[in-house]
């Protein structure tokens, strides 16, 4: 049988990577209060495309949402 040598990591930095991801808003409004009514979670690519709703009541706009 034959042993397995120890898994070694690289040493883990101090301080992490801060990574700013913005958050989704309508693009006639700016609203951020938006409904999913429809969506295709994996596109293939590991991206998601989603149809939703402004839900501002005097927005309502419908528009298509792709999260990369």
């Amino acid at each position: 049988m034959r042993r397995h040598e120890p898994t070694r990591h690289p040493p883990v930095p101090r301080r992490l990577d801060t990574v700013t991801v913005q958050r989704p808003r309508c693009p006639f409004c700016g609203g951020v209060r938006l409904v999913k009514y429809r969506s295709i979670a994996d596109q293939g690519d590991g991206s998601a495309l989603a149809w939703v709703r402004c839900a501002n009541a005097e927005c309502g706009r419908r528009f298509r949402l792709l999260a990369e």
